[in-house]
């Protein structure tokens, strides 16, 4: 079902796929920055390598205690890899 009447923009709504892909990319990043592998990753966090690699390319969501198991192995609070990243500005 849809709502009616309500005042916000299409960009302000919830995207399920938009915030599955900015925490997997942002967990891939981390993990890279570690220098660890989605093995190593996996291992820490109690998964499998090919649901690491699934959750890091956007098309595996996850709950929340395996989000929490994966933001702990790579040393980041969940809320950091949820976080959508700004544009930076050029200075120019």
């Amino acid at each position: 079902m849809t709502r009616r009447g309500t005042s916000r923009s299409r960009a302000d709504r919830f995207d399920r796929d938009d915030i599955v892909a900015t925490f997997g990319a942002n967990l891939k990043a981390a993990r890279m920055k570690m220098n660890m592998s989605q093995t190593d990753l996996a291992n820490a966090a109690g998964l499998l390598q090919q649901y690491v690699s699934l959750v890091e390319s956007g098309r595996q969501n996850v709950t929340l205690t395996t989000a929490v198991a994966l933001a702990n192995a790579v040393n980041r609070d969940v809320t950091t890899l949820l976080a959508r990243s700004r544009p930076r500005l050029l200075k120019g």
